[in-house]
């Protein structure tokens, strides 16, 4: 693979990835707008084709996968610039810049899911719930506990992301390059290890796909592509990028309907090796999307889009609750997966929550994110519009 020389070691900020982290909101957006188990009238329309279009639909799930890999990818890249810059990883300025980024949406978000919870016919067990993703165990929570009907129980995720913040910042601090390979190694020798345990015991797929320890296979697969590019952007032909893309579909759809690694009661878990297979397709596809976009001719990317990459905290914070509330209008009950209708239910959900999460990002977000600026010492991300 060619490739471009490094950017400025001071500054770095890729567009693309933006785009990434809109694609990646828009297949974990989809996974909920759309029906994934069975519904009458979507056999009706599909017939034979049923499974087909239901493996589609799972695969939308790996958008969480994308989230984390691309996660791991751009914290290892910024934190190894600023140590081969300064000579260290500044540990508490790291802290202090996931904090004004993540925590005032994620409690905001816990505190609409409290809210969420007290409302007439809701699900209390979301009071409960919130609580361990206050003190970011949610996964763990999640795995042994049945999911609360709530729209910020997606914030799951978010305990997930915090757990790989406990030592992203030390190992970019004291391990070499090619220590973080070992570390890489061992990561994904205890996620699978994880994988063929809950495969042989037939575990439920909540056991699995909530678990943080295979969870962090995919950050492993961001920190490898990381190392491997070594600051470098791969430079192919658009082509060669489509056909990336397309890789990652194949890769994702087999994962859900060759190896059924997405299921929806233990006996149907398909075992041990289908589950390791699956999974690391699903890491596989992440990188190959992430090889796909880096480095593109930054005026190929529409700008909105590249704007609704960089407010996707908030379009997944509140994706969940504008799907609540169009459900609860005459369109959210008239529309099914099947139904013509379906697409302006969809399109109503996702006007509704682009809205919230631009609002939030211009007028809550935006300050705590000048206060990170300050704390930034390789420049990422900007803040404008």
């Amino acid at each position: 693979m060619i490739q471009a020389p490094k950017t400025d070691a001071g500054r770095y900020y890729r567009p693309e990835l933006d785009v990434v982290r809109f694609l990646a909101f828009m297949l974990v957006f989809l996974f909920h707008a759309i029906c994934t188990t069975g519904d009458p009238r979507c056999s009706s329309v599909f017939k034979s084709y049923v499974p087909v279009v239901y493996a589609f639909a799972h695969a939308c799930r790996f958008g969480l996968s994308l989230f984390f890999t691309l996660s791991a990818f751009l914290i290892c890249e910024l934190l190894l610039r600023e140590r081969d810059a300064t000579g260290t990883v500044h540990v508490k300025q790291f802290y202090i810049r996931r904090i004004l980024r993540i925590w005032p949406l994620y409690y905001l978000g816990l505190l609409i899911g409290l809210a969420y919870a007290f409302l007439p016919g809701n699900d209390r067990n979301g009071v409960v719930e919130m609580g361990w993703f206050a003190i970011f165990m949610g996964s763990w929570y999640v795995v042994s506990h049945a999911i609360a009907v709530s729209p910020m129980s997606v914030l799951w995720s978010i305990s997930v992301e915090e757990q790989f913040y406990l030592f992203a910042p030390w190992i970019a601090k004291y391990f070499s390059r090619r220590s973080l390979y070992g570390f890489c190694a061992v990561v994904l020798l205890m996620a699978n290890g994880c994988l063929y345990s809950l495969g042989k015991a037939q575990a439920p797929d909540s056991s699995i796909w909530f678990n943080s320890l295979i969870q962090f296979e995919c950050f492993a697969a961001g920190i490898l592509l990381c190392l491997v590019l070594h600051g470098r952007l791969p430079a192919i032909l658009l082509w060669q990028r489509l056909m990336l893309v397309a890789a990652c579909a194949i890769c994702w759809f087999f994962a859900c309907y060759g190896l059924h690694s997405v299921f929806n009661s233990p006996s149907e878990n398909p075992g041990s090796w289908p589950l390791i297979g699956g999974y690391a397709l699903a890491s596989l596809g992440c990188v190959l999307v992430m090889v796909a976009f880096l480095g593109i001719n930054p005026r190929m990317l529409p700008g909105p889009v590249i704007y609704l990459g960089r407010i996707s905290f908030g379009l997944y914070v509140y994706h969940e609750l504008a799907l609540d509330i169009i459900k609860r209008l005459p369109i959210g009950h008239a529309a099914s997966f099947a139904s013509p209708l379906s697409w302006l239910k969809a399109a109503s959900t996702l006007g509704l929550t682009i809205l919230m999460a631009s609002l939030s990002y211009r007028y809550f977000e935006t300050p705590f994110l000048k206060l990170k600026k300050r704390h930034a010492v390789i420049e990422s991300q900007p803040i404008g519009g």
